[in-house]
């Protein structure tokens, strides 16, 4: 059997870029997480294979800093989503 569901406006989740360190965001499938090197390199990177929320750690110019799999990763603001 197959459950097909439609997100409606009013559902989905809103976009947005002022999150504070403590708050949850949500970060759809094939979202790109990067793994720094320590000197503004990228050591190792994975792509999303589900979507997640993820505990904001620290917030950056242009992205957040999310804990995923016991270690700390850095994501893209445009790729995430308000919690609701």
């Amino acid at each position: 059997m197959i459950v097909w569901l439609t997100l409606r406006p009013q559902n989905m989740p809103r976009r947005l870029h002022q999150m504070n360190k403590g708050d949850l965001v949500y970060v759809p499938s094939s979202a790109m997480l990067y793994y720094p090197d320590g000197h503004g390199g990228v050591k190792k990177y994975i792509k999303l294979n589900e979507p997640t929320s993820l505990l904001v750690t620290s917030v950056r110019d242009q992205t957040y800093e999310v804990f995923y799999e016991g270690e700390k990763w850095l994501v893209h603001k445009d790729k995430t989503y308000e919690v609701l």
